[in-house]
């Protein structure tokens, strides 16, 4: 019998509803390290685990934190529409990082992350459709050549919110426990907020590579002052230390 039990834990993965992922939800406490919840297909979420997440943040007047890499590759067309749809249908806003540091209220904070220009170009006649907002966490910005640079500013210009994502894309945890926070913070992190903002862009946050996050490194960040927050992934995975703070 515990054998079938373990059996059982292990194809549905043991893991909390996602609306029961309490990381993944902002109730405006003015916290400083956000969690998201990553709902690409192969993280494995139904259409009715998302769905609750959403009815959970329209009822407690919370934001749901989402992560998307690839519309229409790391998520189907047809999941990504129905994500925009069932955000409309239940009337909640799109709310950006930099809205989620001086507003209220439920919503849905759809997000991006890595350097995928083209395939986040492609996905935003949807966005529009839906009047729907990401938050794009761009990494490699150092090494974008001028027309990879003019997608991003056509990104922001149709109401994105970019913010940064590191240098290297690094794994954190690994990098600072071999080279110390020091070095994490001048060769990752700094240049990544610094270089975005050079370029006229406001930067409030920072997206660990991977969701890989210590305390330490959280203060470290933050005592920068360069960000109002830094943001992780609530699902662990192997390589991802510390996903989410309890």
């Amino acid at each position: 019998m515990r054998a079938v039990a373990l059996l059982v834990c292990g194809l549905c993965a043991c893991r909390a509803p996602l609306s029961e992922l309490d990381g993944a939800f902002y109730s405006w406490d003015r916290r400083d390290v956000h969690c998201a919840v990553e709902i690409d297909d192969t993280a494995g979420w139904q259409w009715t685990d998302i769905a609750d997440g959403l009815d959970r943040a329209r009822d407690r007047g919370e934001v749901l934190e989402v992560l998307v890499h690839r519309p229409g590759e790391s998520m189907s067309w047809d999941g990504f529409e129905q994500l925009l749809a069932g955000v409309r249908e239940r009337e909640l806003p799109f709310v950006t990082a930099s809205e989620m540091t001086v507003g209220t209220g439920a919503g849905v904070a759809l997000m991006y992350d890595d350097w995928y220009l083209d395939i986040w170009l492609a996905a935003q006649p949807l966005l529009d459709k839906y009047q729907a907002r990401a938050t794009i966490y761009v990494a490699h910005y150092k090494w974008f050549e001028p027309a990879e640079k003019a997608k991003v500013r056509q990104l922001a210009e149709a109401g994105n919110d970019i913010e940064a994502h590191g240098t290297f894309h690094l794994r954190g945890p690994g990098y600072v426990e071999d080279h110390g926070v020091g070095s994490y913070l001048d060769e990752e992190v700094v240049p990544s907020i610094d270089l975005l903002a050079a370029d006229g862009y406001d930067v409030v946050s920072f997206a660990y590579p991977f969701g890989m996050r210590t305390d330490e490194m959280d203060r470290a960040i933050l005592d920068t002052g360069k960000v109002a927050s830094v943001r992780a992934l609530t699902k662990p995975q192997e390589l991802r230390a510390n996903p989410c703070p309890r």
